[in-house]
């Protein structure tokens, strides 16, 4: 849980300890980003089940209801070859939920239904076991997080950047661009979340 109001100390960096003429940019999340988005996501994901070539299911899992209900808040971060992370943000969390109860995840959970897959395949096996436990996590009522997390906290955030990153500077610039968002919409405090 951030506090928008002091974000001053995202903005002290610390040499790179080695040099690099890498640049980075970041700039606000585009429609036609979102598969790059969603290996960004699968690639971070930590893989507990063998998912190999399932980045649209994991990105749906995680992110999708962020750029699909949100986008206005996300921001993704580029080098000269290929987007390598973003920051994905909510105003009013609560709402989000609400957003997600009724749209999201509804559409989500008819899109991967649970047992159809061949049991037998291992690769099937580990997909279907994906989308099970998906299914239990969604259908549990306790699956947004507490209403006086959302009084104290009221905006959301998921940041993730690959591990090629040298710049320890860019994903505090990321976190200062979404935070910065959020505040100019009149928030002053985010939650983090982890995926």
């Amino acid at each position: 849980m951030l506090p928008v109001e002091s974000i001053n100390d995202l903005f002290l960096y610390k040499a790179p300890d080695s040099p690099t003429s890498r640049i980075y940019t970041i700039r606000p999340y585009l429609p036609n980003d979102l598969l790059q988005v969603y290996d960004v996501c699968f690639k971070n994901y930590d893989k507990h089940i063998n998912l190999e070539a399932q980045e649209i299911l994991v990105g749906d899992k995680f992110i999708g209801g962020f750029l699909t209900l949100s986008p206005e808040y996300c921001f993704v971060v580029e080098d000269d070859i290929r987007l390598c992370g973003y920051a994905l943000a909510v105003l009013d969390a609560k709402k989000f939920f609400d957003q997600l109860s009724v749209s999201w995840i509804p559409e989500l959970l008819r899109k991967y239904p649970m047992k159809t897959l061949d049991q037998t395949q291992p690769k099937e096996k580990n997909v279907q076991q994906f989308i099970d436990e998906m299914h239990r996590y969604y259908q549990n009522p306790l699956f947004a997080d507490p209403e006086s997390i959302h009084k104290n906290y009221p905006s959301l955030l998921s940041l993730s950047v690959m591990t090629n990153i040298m710049d320890l500077s860019v994903p505090k610039r990321m976190l200062t661009c979404v935070i910065a968002a959020l505040k100019a919409n009149g928030n002053t405090i985010v939650e983090v979340s982890h995926s």
